[in-house]
């Protein structure tokens, strides 16, 4: 593995690039998706990789805080993270193409 020289008080975003290879599960895909499109409704010009990597270099935890986050994490239903219709107890997914999400995925209330 070669060495990557960080300047310390090089800005975060523009050091060079790691590929993350994370997989998740279908709903906190879509979960992601719903805050790209609540943050540019705010105003922010953003994609899925900059949330989340500004989510990740961001949190910061205790212990216990992140033996309660992962335990709610755990317990957390689809219902949790997508809104369900009235009566329906089913979520459709629409698979998206590789590429810039366009949004359009309905904000819980």
């Amino acid at each position: 593995m070669a060495s990557t020289p960080l300047p310390a008080d090089h800005l975060v975003r523009e050091c060079p690039q790691k590929q993350a290879a994370v997989s998740w599960p279908l709903p906190v895909d879509m979960y992601l998706d719903r805050l790209v499109d609540q943050a540019t409704a705010a105003g922010e010009k953003t994609n899925r990789k900059e949330l989340t990597a500004a989510l990740v270099a961001t949190a910061s935890f205790s212990d216990a805080q992140l033996e309660r986050l992962l335990k709610r994490y755990r317990k957390a239903t689809v219902r949790d993270l997508i809104p369900v219709a009235e009566g329906e107890n089913v979520i459709p997914f629409e698979h998206s193409r590789p590429g810039p999400r366009t949004g359009g995925i309905p904000r819980r209330s």
